[in-house]
């Protein structure tokens, strides 16, 4: 299973404890977008082999890199700046919105009989906004919309069938509190490493995940250094998890992020730092060896399954053609 984690807001940064968060908190899994050595990283014998990938945020398009076409190219392939000739922040514009209904990976994998899927669960609020307002909605939830399978609710994340936005659950219990009941298992609060250690029990059987992780990019913006430490602690606490209970021999772990923001919080801006390209598991030197920019994810991950017609049409495409 290839387990494709996103980081929303998370560049490589300088070692500068009085602007970069993480070099100031991060102790393992993240040390190096700190600007740390990863030798001094405190993680598991091994996680000697993982690898962090300077990569392109730009695409060739000047400016800063923003969220709607710098995800456009993690979930679909496609350049999204470079289509559009500029960075799009938000939601994705018309266009991106059909690069993203043709070519969302999700769907690709799902037509290839791959078990694909987008493991974020959402509460019934906002997926009353996803059918009242669809033009408002992320990438990331049209790419799960494209391939004609739901979007995953309170129930899926009850019964172990996906996960929150914040892992931990303290932030759906501060905001569902008063819509469930009080003996909810879903108001009690999760350990991020005890997670962490069961992804590959529970989604094991999937061919590729999808987890979207966007606290990073808000607690950018806003500056703040105290969620940023929580935030630091509680990633690492996870990621720690999953690398103690990976299986190297057939199991892969990405983490990606769409642009740089939180390894900055001398200012509320994104960056036009490279991103770090996370991986560690089967196959993951070679990954790391044909990845530059934030579109060339999806090529590698086709390849590795195999699709030589989704690369093909993707080699091809009518928006951008590579």
């Amino acid at each position: 299973m290839i387990f494709y984690t996103f980081l929303d807001g998370i560049g490589l940064g300088k070692y500068d404890p009085e602007r970069n968060p993480f070099s100031k908190f991060a102790e393992g899994f993240l040390s190096p977008l700190g600007g740390k050595s990863q030798a001094d990283a405190k993680l598991p014998k091994l996680a000697n082999t993982l690898h962090y990938v300077k990569t392109d945020a730009h695409m060739g398009v000047p400016g800063l890199p923003q969220s709607a076409t710098g995800q456009t190219a993690l979930w679909t392939g496609v350049n999204g700046p470079g289509t559009l000739g500029r960075h799009v922040s938000g939601f994705p514009t018309i266009t991106l919105r059909k690069i993203i209904a043709k070519y969302s990976m999700i769907k690709i994998l799902s037509e290839n009989k791959i078990k694909a899927d987008f493991l974020n669960c959402f509460t019934d609020h906002y997926l009353r906004h996803v059918q009242e307002k669809p033009k408002l909605v992320s990438a990331s939830t049209l790419i799960q919309l494209a391939s004609d399978r739901p979007l995953k609710t309170m129930d899926d994340l009850r019964n172990g069938k996906g996960l929150y936005m914040d892992l931990t659950h303290e932030i759906l219990r501060d905001f569902a509190a008063d819509s469930l009941p009080k003996d909810d298992p879903l108001l009690q609060l999760r350990d991020p490493k005890t997670l962490g250690n069961s992804v590959f029990s529970m989604f094991g059987d999937y061919g590729l995940t999808i987890y979207e992780y966007f606290l990073t990019d808000k607690v950018g913006h806003a500056q703040d250094w105290e969620k940023a430490e929580k935030i630091i602690h509680t990633l690492e606490a996870f990621f720690y998890g999953v690398l103690e209970t990976i299986d190297p021999e057939k199991d892969l772990l990405i983490v990606v992020s769409d642009h740089g923001n939180m390894e900055d919080l001398g200012q509320k801006n994104h960056t036009e730092n490279s991103v770090a390209t996370i991986l560690y598991g089967k196959d993951a030197e070679e990954y790391s060896e044909n990845i530059h920019s934030l579109k060339d994810v999806v090529p590698i991950i086709y390849k590795k399954f195999g699709l030589d017609e989704a690369l093909e049409n993707l080699a091809h495409n009518e928006f951008f053609p590579n």
